[in-house]
């Protein structure tokens, strides 16, 4: 699931709370055993190990997707796909692998040495850097930092330009609490993304990376990381990863030398750059590396599943659309919070509650003697873990015409309501829709937070398209995109209660003799240490060419200058933008009022954009 804000940020939700009614339920008893058991069912199975955390490219997330076609089929759903599959197939990108034949790393010394390496061995080429061939000669770089706000610079007075750098991992004095580099916790310097951004600034042809003692550990392990570990959008700079044995061999022929002392290894570089935290930036005299990085895509198809409960009426041909993203992280480590556990992450808060909830609604709504009103269009939305793509692909391929959509009520992560309640996001985003909310809430005492942001989940793009939607929420725990969100975590009576306020709401929205006037929220004017304003919804679908704009907000300073939706956001100043974190980087980098050359390539033509950035943004 992402969370709030419409740029990729966390925010957290500050709550208005509107509580009403006093019946626990409004069901028998009876029955509302039984649809707990039936919801917690639902809950348990797409949760279960068997499912794999229903990651891409998993056997688990093709069953769950047979388990919502067969429940819509069962209930008498007709499909979304005009092929009756109810799928919605689309293609995305979820890691990028090294191409072995093209890959390959010779180092060469001053007396004819020459040192091929093994590829998973003695070196990784890195998806982040990028492809490329080329032969340079090689500069020891010390941390690869440059900052002068620390009175610290690897760079000063070393020639990097057109070689191969050789950097150490993190940065100096890291379990120091009296370091500089803000005592034990980690700068930006130590970011690999920092540490690239540095070297192509400086013009180096390549980098190497070697652990420090701080990542080997006690015994150290000085493993290789994956090819994907740091990303896979290529920074247009190749990277590679090198144990500290191979740097051994180079130094033993040819020690970093400061005064009278020699340096022969990596530990004992790193030792002394610590302890007099200056650099002993040198070029390796003689050694040249020769080198060629190939990587490609790994592709996977994935589905939406689609099922639709006609209307009847004159209002029969407007289309409320019910939603929540089935898919989930499957054993990481993408996305996971605990990235080193290689272990099943089964989703069961985010979001097989939600899954269950749109199922749980169709059958209630399937079921009745008369057909609703208005079309009712039931999602299960995948690729909301890989950056919200399943969603933003059916909104640019609907399968109900757009403008006959008019409202969107999303559901992502309800498994665990508390005394804090549900926090219900796009209540401000229609007229009328917080009488709504008291309405539907007459029965049953259930808090209802209305207010804060509107949330990044697949509601947003709906949003985005002047649609109103409600986006369901119970909260972040800190089982959060761990392998614990498991299904005896989840509060299933909490869950009911929220399917049978939402049912309600639903049924207040069905029944509105216009279709709902929406309403667009205004940002407000966030207090220091944001990022500076920008105004484009990227797309985080993984392309390897930049960052796609899907849409610029209207007046933005994108809009102002000149930036359209379908462009690749390729740099910004001097920060280059491969991915979503690069944007994050340079929006952090520059500050509001500042005329900033944004490079962006639209079509096959480069343009460079004067953007004049705006004043952080928050709450839309």
């Amino acid at each position: 699931m992402k969370r709030p804000f419409e740029m990729f940020a966390v925010t957290a939700w500050t709550a208005l709370t509107l509580c009403v009614g006093s019946a626990p339920t409004s069901l028998p008893a009876a029955e509302h055993a039984e649809v707990v058991e039936r919801v917690g069912e639902d809950i348990r199975y797409l949760a279960s190990d068997e499912l794999e955390g229903r990651g891409p490219a998993t056997k688990g997330l093709e069953q769950a997707a047979e388990h919502m076609i067969k429940r819509f089929q069962q209930l008498g759903l007709t499909s979304g796909a005009e092929d009756g599959s109810y799928r919605q197939p689309f293609e995305i990108a979820i890691d990028t692998k090294v191409i072995e034949p093209k890959t390959s790393l010779v180092l060469r010394g001053p007396d004819g040495q020459e040192l091929k390496l093994e590829l998973g061995k003695d070196f990784q080429p890195l998806a982040i850097g990028g492809g490329g061939k080329l032969q340079a000669d090689v500069v020891f770089a010390g941390y690869g930092i440059s900052a002068p706000k620390f009175k610290y610079d690897d760079y000063d007075g070393a020639d990097v330009e057109g070689k191969v750098v050789v950097v150490i991992r993190r940065e100096p004095q890291q379990d120091d609490e009296k370091s500089p580099f803000d005592g034990k916790k980690v700068t930006s310097h130590s970011y690999i993304r920092t540490k690239l951004q540095t070297a192509k600034k400086r013009k180096a042809a390549a980098v190497l990376l070697i652990n420090d003692v701080f990542t080997t550990g006690p015994k150290n392990a000085d493993e290789l990381v994956t090819s994907s570990t740091f990303g896979t959008r290529g920074m247009g700079i190749p990277f590679a990863h090198l144990t500290q044995a191979v740097v051994g061999q180079v130094l033993a022929k040819t020690p970093i030398q400061v005064g009278e002392t020699k340096l022969t290894d990596a530990a004992g570089l790193e030792r002394h750059i610590d302890e007099t935290l200056k650099p002993v930036s040198q070029p390796l005299a003689g050694w040249t590396a020769e080198l060629e990085f190939g990587f490609e895509s790994v592709k996977a198809n994935v589905a939406n599943v689609v099922g639709v409960i006609e209307g009847d009426g004159p209002l029969a041909n407007e289309t409320i659309v019910i939603g929540a993203h089935y898919d989930h992280l499957g054993y990481g480590p993408f996305g996971s919070r605990r990235p080193q556990r290689r272990e099943v992450h089964n989703g069961a808060d985010d979001n097989a509650t939600g899954t269950a909830a749109v199922m749980e609604l169709s059958r209630r709504l399937s079921q009745r003697d008369k057909k609703p009103a208005r079309r009712l269009v039931f999602i299960g939305f995948s690729a909301e873990e890989r950056g919200i793509i399943g969603s933003n692909y059916y909104i640019e391929h609907p399968l109900i015409p757009l403008e006959d959509t008019v409202a969107m009520i999303n559901f992502d992560m309800i498994g665990h309501l508390q005394d804090k309640g549900l926090l219900l996001g796009g209540v401000q985003s229609a007229q009328g829709f917080a009488g709504l909310v008291e309405q539907a809430n007459g029965e049953d005492t259930i808090k209802v937070n209305t207010s804060g942001p509107m949330g990044g989940s697949d509601h947003s793009g709906f949003y985005r398209k002047g649609i109103p939607v409600f986006a369901f929420f119970t909260g972040m725990t800190d089982l959060y995109h761990t392998p614990d969100d498991d299904f005896d975590t989840i509060n299933v009576e909490g869950v009911v209660e929220t399917i049978n306020f939402a049912e309600r709401l639903l049924d207040q929205v069905i029944a509105l003799p216009e279709r709902p006037k929406f309403v667009k929220s205004k940002a407000k004017p966030q207090r220091g240490g944001a990022m500076a304003y920008l105004g484009v919804v990227p797309d985080y679908a993984d392309t390897g060419e930049g960052l796609r704009v899907t849409d610029v907000n209207k007046d933005s300073p994108a809009d102002t200058g000149g930036m359209k939706a379908g462009d690749f956001i390729i740099k910004i100043g001097e920060i280059d933008v491969p991915d979503i974190q690069g944007l994050a980087n340079g929006l952090r980098k520059y500050k509001a009022g500042q005329k900033v050359d944004f490079v962006v390539r639209r079509g096959k033509e480069e343009k460079t954009l004067k953007v004049t950035l705006g004043q952080p943004k928050k709450g839309s």
